[in-house]
C-alpha cells in the first residue's frame, strides 16, 4: 500500500507518511507510571548534568521534559522541508534539535529518516563558504539530507558581509525548493533576531509559510522543570532529598532563559553532593543546594571563585579574554563571539598563560568556555547576564569593545577586500579616533592591526606634508608674480594667493587627501564628521568644541556650505552636557540638588563638596566622615544635609546661607549605610544599611548619642518568613512615602520591593517583585505622590501605584539598561524619570507612555567614561545632575533648547556655540586655552 501510494504521489508536492513498518499501529497510548519495580538502579557518581554546554545528540537519555516540544517538531517536519526552531537565549533552542529531534529521526520517527545523512554548522564570520561546501558534498551522495543551522543569528553578529549574508539566505531558500532532490533545513534563531530577518524577505517567507515551518519555544511547564532535574539523576541512581526538587522548579519556573542556569546548578550540585565527598550517599540535598547559592547564585558563584584563585596577572588576562568574547550588536545588545588562538596569543602574556586559564576555563569542572582547534567562545549567553563580575567588566569597556571590533573589521576588509590597498587605509576623523584610543589605552593589537594602523598614519603624513608644500609652492609663485605686475594686477594676484593659501591651510588642517578643485567641501566635510563621531562617542563638550574649530574654519574660508551647516546644526543642538564638576579626586558616589539649587556631591575619599546651582565651589564639609560617602540628600526645605557612609554613620549637617556646620554624627548603624530620605516635613529621617538595617529617628534629636525611634530587621525578618538568607543581605535603597511619613519604601537583595509602616510596627509589605535579581534603588515622585519606582541588577525599572492599598505594578521598562541601575528619580512634576547605570549613560523616560506601554525613550546621555551612580533633576526640571565613578558630576541640559533653533548661517551657530561654551568656561576650565585665548571667533572673559 505505502509503495502503490508513493508512486501515485511522486512529482506532487506530497509524500505518504509510513505508520507501523509491517508491524502493528499504536492509535492510544497511556502515560506509564513510575511504579516500583524492585529494581534498584546502580549507583554511577558520574555528573548527568550538562552545566553551560548544550545537548548533544549523544546525551539524549539525559534530555528530559520536552516529549510535547519534539512530537510538535516532528510532525511540522513532515509537513515542510524547511522549520524554524525560535527562543530567547537560554530556552533550549539548540538541545531541542540536537537530543530531542535528531536522535527521533535517526529511529524512523518519519519515513526513511534514519536514511538522511545529517550535517550540522554554526554560520560563523563567513557562512556561505560553510553552506556551499556542505550542500556541495550532500548533492554528491545522491541521497535524502538535513542541514541544521544552529545560531542562525550570527549572519547578523558576526558576519559583516551584506552581499554574503543575502546569498546565503538565497542558497538556502533554493535548496528547500528544489523538487530533484530531498533537501530539508532546520535552523535555530533567537526571537529577538526575527527583526533582522524581515529586513530578507526570502527567509522570513519562509518562517511565515503555511503550513507552519516555524516553532516558539514555550516555558517548561512545572511538571516538565521536575523531570527534567530529576530523571537524569534516577538514571544514575542518586534521589533528591524530599521537597528540593519542587523548590528547584519554583526558583526557575517562568524565567525566560533559565535552562543553561538550572543545568549549572544542578551540575554544581552534583559536585558538591556527589563528586567532591570521600564517601558520598546517592542524595542530593537542600544543603549542598544553599551551599551553592541555588540557581541564581551558582553560576556567579562558581565563576567568582573560579576568578579569584588566578594570580593577580592571570586575573588581567582574564579579564582581557572576556572582552574577545563578546560582540556589542547596533542596539547595544551584548552577544558571544568566537576568537581565534592567534588572537588570543596577542591578548595573552605568554602562550603558556593562554594554554592554562583557557585550559582552566574549559575543564570539566569549570566550563565556562569552549574550545576547539581554531576558536574560543562562552559556553552559553547566559554567562554573560548572568556573571555579576563581567557584567562589570564589559559595561566598563564599551568604549574599547566598540573600538577594538571596528578596528579589527576595518583591517579585515583592508587584506580580505582590498588586498591590502592604500585606498582601504583609515582616513580622517576615523583615524584620529582610534590613533587617540591606541595612544591613550595601549591596547593589545595584532600584527596587522599594527601594521594597518601605521601604514595608515604614515599616509596621512605624507599627505600632509604633501599638501604643505604645495601650499609653500602656491604662496611662493604668487609672490613672484605680484613683484613684476603693475599695482592694479598685483593687487589682484595678492588677493587671489590669499584666497589659495587659505584653501590650502585648510586643506592640511583636515588631514583629508582631496583634490584641489573640491578642497572646501571635503575639509568641512571631514570636520563635520570628527564632530559627528565625537558626539556618537559621548564625548560631548569635545564634539562642541570640534564644531565651533569646523565653524570656525568655514567662516575663514568664506565657504557657503549648507548641508555641512545643517550637520553641525544637528551636533551642537544635540551636545546636552553642560558643565563638569571635576574637583573630586576619587569615584562621585553621591549628589543631591536644594530646593535653591545648591548641589552636594560626596566621594570614595571622604570628600563632601558643595558648590552653587551654577557649579561654582563653594566649600568642603568638615569634619569628614572616616570612610566614603555612600550617598548625600538635602531635606525637602533645603536647610539640612545627610551624608551616609562607610564608617557606619551618617551625619546631618546644617546647610545655610550664613553657615554650614555638623549637626550631629547619629552612630546606630554597624555597617556601611547606603541610603538616607527625610519625610516631606523634614521631621523625620530613615536610613538602611549593609546589615540589613533600617533605622528610624528624629532630627531634632536632643539626645547624644542619638536614638532611633524604631527599628527593622529585614534579615531576621525574611529568616522568620522561611526565607534563605545570605550573611550580607543589604537595604540598598530607601524612600518615606511624601504622602505618609509612616511608610517607608525600601529595596534589598531579594529582588522584592516592600513598605513598612514603621508606627504601626507591622510587618512590611511586600507589593512585588522583579524576580530574583537584587534592587539597587527605589524613589518615590514628590508631584505624583501615589507613584514609586524601583530599578534591579538586569537594567529593569517597574513602576508601582501605591494609591489606597492597591499598590498596583503598572509599569515595566525592560532593559533599560544593559546592567544594574543605580541611580533613579523623578522629575519634579512626575512626568520623567531619569536612570543611570553600569553602561555609563542617563536616560530620560516618559513615565505616562511607559504605563500606557508605549516607546518611552526620550533621551540617552552619553559622556561619562564610568558607571553612573546617583542622579537627580534640578528644582526646575531643566539640569539632571549624575555622579560617576569617572570622578566627575556632569550637568545635563536634557530637553531640547529652543535657543539653537537658530538659522543655520555661520555666524548664528558660532555666536550660540561659543555662548555655550563660555556658560560652561565660568565653571570649568576644561575648554582648552587656544579657544579661551587665542580664537579671534570666540573671545571669552575670565570669570
Amino acid at each position: 500500500m505505502f509503495d502503490f501510494i508513493s508512486n501515485e504521489l511522486k512529482g506532487s508536492v506530497q509524500e505518504p507518511i509510513r505508520m507501523g513498518w509491517g508491524r502493528s499501529i499504536t492509535l492510544v497510548t497511556y502515560p506509564q507510571l513510575d511504579i516500583p519495580t524492585g529494581e534498584k538502579i546502580a549507583f554511577n557518581q558520574e555528573n548527568p548534568y550538562r552545566g553551560l554546554y548544550a545537548f548533544e545528540s549523544e546525551q539524549a537519555q539525559y534530555f528530559c521534559g520536552r516529549d510535547e516540544a519534539v512530537r510538535t517538531l516532528i510532525s511540522r517536519l513532515a509537513e515542510s522541508r524547511f522549520l524554524a526552531v525560535i527562543g530567547y537565549s537560554g530556552s533550549g533552542k539548540s538541545s531541542l534539535v540536537k537530543a530531542g529531534l535528531l536522535p527521533q529521526l535517526k529511529r524512523d520517527r518519519l519515513p526513511g529518516s534514519s536514511q538522511w545523512e545529517i550535517a550540522s554548522f554554526t554560520p560563523g564570520e563567513h557562512p556561505l563558504g560553510k553552506l556551499v561546501d556542505i550542500l556541495t558534498r550532500q548533492q554528491q551522495q545522491n541521497q535524502p539530507h538535513l542541514l541544521f543551522i544552529d545560531q542562525f543569528e550570527e549572519i547578523f553578529t558576526l558576519c559583516q558581509d551584506d552581499e554574503e549574508r543575502k546569498t546565503f539566505i538565497r542558497l538556502i531558500t533554493q535548496e528547500v525548493k528544489k523538487a530533484e532532490v530531498e533537501t530539508r533545513i532546520i535552523l535555530t534563531i533567537r526571537g529577538d533576531f526575527l527583526n533582522r530577518c524581515a529586513d530578507y524577505r526570502e527567509i522570513i517567507s519562509l518562517i511565515n509559510n503555511i503550513p507552519p515551518t516555524s516553532f516558539i519555544i514555550t516555558p517548561m511547564s512545572f511538571a516538565e522543570l521536575e523531570e527534567t532535574i530529576e530523571k537524569p539523576a534516577k538514571l544514575h541512581g542518586v534521589t533528591f532529598e524530599s521537597g528540593l526538587v519542587s523548590q528547584i522548579s519554583a526558583d526557575v519556573v517562568n524565567r525566560p532563559g533559565v535552562l543553561p542556569i538550572l543545568q549549572y546548578a544542578l551540575k554544581e550540585l552534583w559536585r558538591v553532593c556527589i563528586e567532591e565527598p570521600e564517601s558520598p550517599e546517592p542524595l542530593l540535598t537542600r544543603k549542598g543546594y544553599e551551599e551553592i547559592g541555588g540557581v541564581k547564585g551558582a553560576l556567579d558563584k562558581r565563576a567568582t571563585i573560579l576568578y579569584e584563585s588566578l594570580t593577580t596577572i592571570d586575573q588581567a588576562f582574564a579579564r582581557r579574554l572576556f572582552m574577545e568574547l563578546v560582540h556589542l550588536g547596533e542596539a547595544g545588545e551584548v552577544t558571544r563571539r568566537r576568537a581565534s588562538w592567534e588572537r588570543l596569543e596577542v591578548v595573552a602574556d605568554s602562550s603558556e598563560q593562554l594554554q592554562r586559564v583557557v585550559g582552566l576555563l574549559a575543564g570539566s569542572q569549570q566550563r565556562l568556555i569552549i574550545t576547539d582547534q581554531n576558536t574560543v567562545e562562552v559556553a552559553h549567553e547566559a554567562l554573560l547576564s548572568e556573571w555579576k563580575l563581567l557584567n562589570t567588566w564589559i559595561a566598563e569597556n564599551l568604549e574599547n569593545i566598540r573600538l577594538s571590533r571596528s578596528l579589527e573589521e576595518d583591517c579585515q576588509e583592508w587584506v580580505q577586500r582590498f588586498n591590502k590597498s592604500d585606498e582601504a587605509l583609515l582616513t580622517g576623523a576615523k583615524l584620529a579616533v582610534i590613533s587617540e584610543w591606541v595612544n591613550k589605552t595601549q591596547p593589545r593589537l595584532t600584527p596587522l592591526e599594527s601594521e594597518f594602523l601605521h601604514k595608515s598614519l604614515e599616509r596621512r603624513d605624507r599627505q600632509n606634508q604633501a599638501e604643505l608644500e604645495q601650499a609653500k609652492k602656491l604662496q611662493r609663485e604668487a609672490e613672484a608674480k605680484a613683484k613684476a605686475e603693475s599695482q592694479r594686477t598685483r593687487f589682484a594676484i595678492t588677493s587671489a594667493t590669499l584666497i589659495v593659501l587659505s584653501l590650502g591651510l585648510g586643506l592640511l588642517l583636515q588631514q583629508q587627501t582631496v583634490e584641489k578643485k573640491q578642497g572646501d567641501a571635503i575639509a568641512s566635510g571631514a570636520l563635520v564628521g570628527k564632530s559627528e563621531l565625537l558626539l556618537a562617542t559621548g564625548n560631548q563638550l569635545e564634539a562642541m568644541i570640534a564644531s565651533v574649530q569646523a565653524l570656525k574654519e568655514l567662516h575663514r574660508l568664506g565657504v557657503d556650505n549648507s548641508k555641512a551647516l545643517n550637520k553641525l546644526k544637528v551636533v551642537i543642538n544635540s551636545v546636552k552636557e553642560h558643565n563638569r564638576l571635576e574637583s573630586h579626586k576619587d569615584k562621585v558616589w553621591g549628589v543631591s540638588f536644594s530646593p535653591d539649587g545648591k548641589i552636594a556631591s560626596s566621594s570614595v575619599n571622604r570628600e563632601i563638596k558643595i558648590w552653587d546651582k551654577n557649579g561654582k565651589f563653594l566649600y568642603d564639609l568638615l569634619p569628614r566622615h572616616s570612610g566614603g560617602v555612600w550617598s548625600v540628600r538635602f531635606s525637602h526645605n533645603g536647610k539640612f544635609l545627610a551624608s551616609t557612609s562607610q564608617d557606619a554613620t551618617f551625619k546631618l549637617w546644617n546647610i545655610d546661607a550664613k553657615e554650614h556646620k555638623l549637626i550631629k554624627t547619629f552612630t546606630g548603624h554597624t555597617n556601611t549605610v547606603y541610603d538616607v530620605s527625610f519625610s516631606r516635613d523634614d521631621k523625620i529621617i530613615a536610613s538602611g544599611d549593609r546589615d540589613g538595617i533600617i533605622k528610624v529617628w528624629h532630627t531634632d534629636i536632643q539626645e547624644n548619642p542619638p536614638q532611633p525611634i524604631n527599628t527593622l530587621n529585614v534579615k531576621e525578618l525574611l529568616k522568620k518568613e522561611g526565607y534563605d538568607v545570605n550573611t550580607t543581605h543589604r537595604v540598598n535603597s530607601l524612600d518615606i512615602d511624601p504622602n505618609n511619613s509612616s511608610k517607608i519604601a525600601y529595596v534589598d537583595d531579594d529582588g522584592s520591593v516592600r513598605i513598612w509602616d514603621w508606627r504601626k510596627n507591622t510587618p512590611p509589605e511586600n507589593i512585588g517583585t522583579h524576580g530574583q535579581e537584587a534592587l539597587y534603588i527605589v524613589r518615590y515622585s514628590l508631584q505624583r505622590k501615589n507613584l514609586l519606582a524601583s530599578a534591579d541588577e538586569d537594567g529593569n525599572i517597574y513602576i508601582w501605584n501605591t494609591k489606597n492599598k492597591q499598590n498596583k505594578l503598572i509599569a515595566i521598562i525592560n532593559k533599560a539598561h544593559p546592567s544594574i541601575i543605580y541611580g533613579l528619580d523623578f522629575s519634579p512634576d512626575g512626568k520623567m524619570l531619569a536612570s543611570g547605570s553600569t553602561d555609563e549613560t542617563v536616560k530620560v523616560w516618559d513615565v505616562d507612555k511607559a504605563i500606557n506601554g508605549e516607546s518611552s525613550l526620550i533621551t540617552t546621555l552619553k559622556g561619562h567614561t564610568q558607571q553612573v551612580n546617583r542622579l537627580e533633576f534640578s528644582p526646575d526640571g531643566n539640569i539632571i545632575a549624575s555622579s560617576s565613578n569617572d570622578g566627575t558630576v556632569r550637568f545635563w541640559k536634557w530637553q531640547s533648547s529652543s535657543r539653537t533653533d537658530v538659522t543655520p548661517e555661520v555666524e548664528n551657530l558660532l555666536k550660540y556655540s561659543c555662548n555655550f561654551l563660555e556658560e560652561y568656561l565660568q565653571t570649568n576650565k576644561s575648554i582648552p586655552d587656544w579657544l579661551n585665548y587665542q580664537s579671534d571667533i570666540c573671545s571669552f572673559k575670565e570669570k
